[in-house]
């Protein structure tokens, strides 16, 4: 009974002192020694990717606010993402639990500010790709997309077809190179 009090004593120390990096690779130490039970919000995580065009009425002080409301409530929520915008189009990703990112896209359809959404992915996912994103915003100067990075030829070519619609480039590799595209960009 006592070695438990001056464990979590220790531990409590621990995590008063600590950085958050330690605090990341605890985090990540008792997912490696819990049980399923524990993994629940993990198993609910889904990643929903939309396209839509860009209401001519929509100004570049619009997309802030959208940004700036949208971090604010995806905290709450926990849903991260980001948002890549043209003069005429969006591309948005929800991460988050299923029930949550299915009514924050509802909600994203009835505003007036874009038109012709489609959802190009909704599936489970095993891991966020914008963890530390409550939803980044990116600005692209045309749609027309010119590589200024040293990504390969073949991710460039995948990250296109996510642009020109690709159903199947959505999946992991597809956010892969899209974080990779936008951090390097």
């Amino acid at each position: 009974m006592y070695e438990q009090e001056a464990l979590r004593e220790k531990l409590k120390e621990t995590i008063e002192n600590a950085d958050g990096k330690l605090l990341r690779i605890l985090h990540a130490v008792s997912f490696q020694y819990s049980d399923d039970s524990d993994l629940k919000e993990e198993k609910e995580l889904h990643r929903l990717v939309y396209t839509s065009a860009r209401s001519r009425r929509c100004s570049d002080e619009d997309i802030e606010k959208i940004l700036e409301a949208s971090r604010k409530n995806n905290a709450r929520l926990n849903v991260t993402g980001i948002l890549i915008h043209t003069r005429d189009r969006f591309l948005q990703v929800l991460e988050g639990e299923k029930d949550t990112v299915m009514s924050l896209y509802k909600k994203i359809e009835k505003d007036d500010r874009h038109g012709g959404s489609i959802m190009r992915f909704c599936e489970p996912v095993t891991q966020r790709y914008f963890s530390d994103w409550e939803m980044a915003g990116k600005r692209m100067d045309s749609n027309e997309i010119k590589f200024n990075t040293s990504i390969s030829e073949q991710k460039k070519k995948l990250y296109q077809s996510m642009m020109d619609g690709d159903l199947h480039s959505y999946k992991d590799e597809g956010m892969r190179v899209l974080k990779t595209f936008l951090l390097v960009s």
